[in-house]
This record gives structure tokens, C-alpha cells and sequence, in this order.
């Protein structure tokens, strides 16, 4: 068989797809093809398996088969880590990237019954921030996904300490529709509709054309901003950030915006750092909702979402 189906839970899925539960099974068939680095480096990928990220999960890895193998092909080495994320484990003798996929918060459940009290706290503690700060201020690069609320507020800290603002809710655009009309908008990025910045240092500078991307899909994600030209993926103008209610059954408009994005990249002294709030960008997951299948989204036939991918981590990686 080539495909193996798993039972994943959505947080958020009483607001997105309108269930508890989704049906996901992995994608074990695509590899994009591409011209590896044809330069021999030493570039270290280091990935942050200690926190709550997707690699938490049993399954984690295989729905992000084919990123660890279009890096590998590529030539990086790659390590997970479960170590604390100190300056020993962060030196740049041993990192050139640092990638965290995910980070909710904690759950901290204080009382019972009526004297019940739900808190929530970021893994994060206080020193890994600086830490990750001084990796990057040094010459280092992050790659930082998050996700639809819950799954990207535990990144707070490093988040403010970049100077990046988030919005812990669902972005969304009445003409790019979510699943059904979920407010949780399905974007299909392309330089014609401004949604696509082929501007951007990653993108323009590409080894080839056929790594420049025509349409990058972004499904379901949350709005983050900063400075205008780090934006390479922007969303429209007047998209709207919707944050849940406490009750779960509504949803409440926090804002709308014409600075919000839904990935973006920039440098931090010596260093460069990539935001995304599409979690699943460049996974390998089709999602079956409603007899419906949803590439999420690499191998979807119908976008580029895996030229993206290898220029973002030569980008960061200074091999571009």
C-alpha cells in the first residue's frame, strides 16, 4: 500500500470543519524533482523535537516525509534535538538552521469543578528565547511555523523578541472561501493576484526559473505582520482575523487589516528568520473531509508549494 491512514484531532475543528475528529491519510508517493546544490557544503539543520511541535506526535515525521527528504537530497544535515534550547545547543559551530513546526501553548489546568480555572503558558522557557535571539543575531537562521489558534501561540516570546505581530485567530478573505465557507480561508497565492511577492530575496533569488513558484496554496492559517518588504506571502487587503470565542460555538471579529501576511522572511543581524502560519504548507497530508480529499500540501498537483520550500531553506541557509 502506499498510503497509510491515521486518525488526527483537530483543536480548532468544532470552528473550522465543523467536527472534532479529521481523517488524514499520509502521502508516501510524490517527490519533487529539482537540481540539488551541485556545491558540496556542511549546512546543519537542527529540529526542535523537545517542545510540543508536530514532532511530538507518533506520526509527526512522516507528515513531513518529503520537506526531510528534499533537504537531504539537497545536501543538509539534518538532526532532531530533545535537548533544551541553550547556547550549547544553539552554537553556531554546530547550526546554520533551527526549524520549530508548531507550538501551542501549554495547558495548565488550576482547580476542580466550579473553582476550575484553565491557564495557558508557552513551552518556551525565558532563556531558550534569548537563546534563539542571540543564534540568530549571530549569524544563525529560524524557520518558525505556527498555526490557526491554538496551534501557534506558545511562540509568542520569540515572536515579540523579532519584533513580529500575530494574531491568534483564523485569517480569512470573503473571495478566498474556507472549506465550505469555514472562516478559515484557503488562499491560492500567485504574483498576478499580489499574493505571491516574487520580489522577495528567497524567491528572486533562485538558482533557476523553474524554482521560481506560480501558485503557492495556503490553507487555513493565522495573520502575522511586520515591515512590508519582509512579506512573501501577503494576504489581500482587508482580510479579517477571527478569534474564537470562549464558548467555542462563535466567533468574534478582532480586526481587519491590509497588513496581514501569512509568511514572511527577513534578516536579524547576521542572521535570517522565516515566519509561517500555514502549518501544514509543506507537509504531506491529504485530509478527508466530507468524502472530500485536501492536499496539505506539497504534493498537490495544483500548486508549487515545493519550489518554495527548497528556496526558503537555501535562503536561510545563505546557499542562495
Amino acid at each position: 500500500m502506499n498510503k497509510f491512514k491515521i486518525i488526527i484531532f483537530l483543536l480548532v475543528g468544532i470552528n473550522v470543519y465543523g467536527q472534532g475528529t479529521v481523517e488524514a491519510e499520509f502521502d508516501t508517493i510524490f517527490k519533487y524533482q529539482f537540481e540539488p546544490l551541485k556545491v558540496k557544503h556542511n549546512k546543519r539543520i537542527l529540529i526542535d523535537a523537545s517542545h510540543n511541535t508536530i514532532y511530538s506526535l507518533s506520526y509527526g515525521k512522516e507528515t513531513a516525509r518529503e520537506m526531510l527528504r528534499i533537504m537531504d537530497v539537497d545536501g543538509y544535515e539534518i538532526q532532531f534535538t530533545e535537548q533544551v534550547l541553550d547556547s550549547v545547543t544553539l552554537s553556531s559551530d554546530n547550526t546554520d538552521l533551527l526549524i520549530i513546526h508548531g507550538m501551542p501553548n501549554d495547558k495548565i489546568i488550576l482547580g476542580e469543578g466550579s473553582n476550575k480555572e484553565i491557564l495557558y503558558k508557552s513551552p518556551l522557557k525565558d532563556n531558550e528565547t534569548i537563546n534563539i535571539g542571540k543564534f540568530v543575531y549571530n549569524g544563525g537562521s529560524l524557520l518558525l511555523f505556527l498555526s490557526h489558534f491554538p496551534g501557534g501561540s506558545g511562540a509568542q516570546p520569540i515572536l515579540e523578541s523579532f519584533n513580529v505581530k500575530f494574531r491568534d485567530g483564523y485569517a480569512y478573505h470573503p473571495n478566498h472561501s474556507g472549506h465550505k465557507g469555514s472562516l478559515c480561508s484557503q488562499f491560492n497565492m500567485t504574483k498576478e493576484n499580489n499574493l505571491l511577492n516574487t520580489n522577495h530575496p528567497i524567491i528572486k533569488s533562485a538558482k533557476s526559473t523553474k524554482l521560481i513558484p506560480k501558485n503557492v496554496k495556503f490553507l487555513c492559517g493565522a495573520a502575522i505582520f511586520r515591515n512590508p518588504e519582509d512579506n512573501i506571502l501577503p494576504f489581500p487587503n482587508n482580510s479579517i482575523n477571527y478569534t474564537p470565542t470562549s464558548d467555542g460555538k462563535s466567533n468574534d471579529v478582532e480586526e481587519s487589516s491590509d497588513s496581514y501576511s501569512g509568511m514572511i522572511g527577513f534578516n536579524f543581524g547576521k542572521g535570517r528568520v522565516v515566519i509561517c502560519t500555514d502549518q501544514g504548507i509543506f507537509r504531506s497530508l491529504d485530509l478527508l473531509i466530507d468524502d472530500e480529499k485536501i492536499p496539505v500540501t506539497i504534493h498537490d498537483p495544483n500548486c508549487e508549494n515545493a519550489a518554495l520550500f527548497v528556496n526558503t531553506i537555501r535562503w536561510l541557509t545563505k546557499m542562495q
